[in-house]
């Protein structure tokens, strides 16, 4: 405890740089919007897609900042599902599990009437089944309402239960994704002292076995610390550090790398972005 005490309170320390930052990540996310169709890139030489979209909208939020183009951006989120087969898919894609989840986690966020994508709930429960597949799902049963999911979520509970969780990525992957269905995790404790345990010497988190950490795997990470919280559990995870990570994944252009050195992506942006507010939170 005396460890996550510190740690949020270096973490108050480093909130005017954070603000300062918020610009920055902002400029560079709306940089990646099309003006044609109203859609955001992953890269500025990319194309429209829904996973861009996704995070573009979700990382301007977070930062308190408008979508600009909205009825547009809209739009083009709506022209991607396919009502006869309740699939979304990208531009030129077919339909998956992932970009189902994705389509549909940034149609009801962007307030788009939930009743005309039933049929992407039914994919998800007729498809998802690895747990990579029932991770992503839970995000948008979440998304639309756990309370109000139409079929038994049981058997997605039941596949993260079984999951193998010997790294943090995993553990915390697990653990999020149960917390999200509105479940403790059975497993919570060890998953909780995995993540602890797993931390890297350059603050953040990596995929097993890989020479350093990554901002998607921290993403996860810390997505399931701030939900452990909620659920009454806390860590003795050095959060300060993550934040000095997350910093060196920035660019001169205000995006950031998924990775140190990394050319800036929307994934990047959105991670960072994420990341900063959950951290912000845990410090409250």
């Amino acid at each position: 405890m005396k460890a996550l005490v510190t740690a949020l309170a270096l973490l108050g320390c480093t909130a005017a740089s954070a603000q300062e930052a918020k610009p920055d990540a902002a400029k560079f996310i709306l940089s990646l919007q099309d003006p044609a169709t109203g859609g955001f890139k992953v890269t500025a030489a990319g194309k429209p897609s829904l996973r861009a979209c996704n995070g573009g909208v979700k990382a301007l939020k977070a930062l308190g900042q408008p979508v600009p183009e909205l009825d547009k951006v809209k739009a083009f989120v709506t022209s991607r599902y396919d009502p006869k087969t309740g699939t979304f898919a990208e531009p030129g894609g077919k339909p998956d599990v992932a970009i189902n989840a994705v389509g549909l986690m940034i149609a009801l966020d962007l307030g788009l009437p939930r009743e005309k994508f039933v049929g992407a709930m039914t994919y998800l429960k007729d498809n998802a089944n690895s747990f990579e597949d029932v991770r992503i799902a839970a995000a948008a049963v979440e998304a639309w309402g756990v309370g109000d999911c139409p079929f038994s979520l049981d058997g997605w509970l039941k596949t993260a239960a079984d999951t193998a969780t010997p790294d943090a990525r995993t553990a915390g992957s697990v653990l999020a994704m149960t917390l999200r269905l509105g479940k403790p995790s059975p497993n919570g404790v060890a998953q909780i002292a995995t993540i602890t345990g797993g931390q890297n010497a350059d603050g953040g988190w990596g995929v097993a076995n890989a020479a350093g950490s990554d901002l998607e795997t921290c993403y996860r990470v810390v997505r399931a610390l701030k939900l452990a919280r909620a659920d009454g559990r806390t860590a003795t995870t050095e959060l300060a550090r993550v934040k000095t990570f997350v910093a060196k994944c920035k660019n001169a252009d205000g995006g950031y790398g998924v990775k140190p050195g990394e050319p800036s992506t929307m994934s990047g942006v959105y991670y960072a972005v994420v990341i900063e507010k959950f951290l912000g939170e845990l410090a409250k």
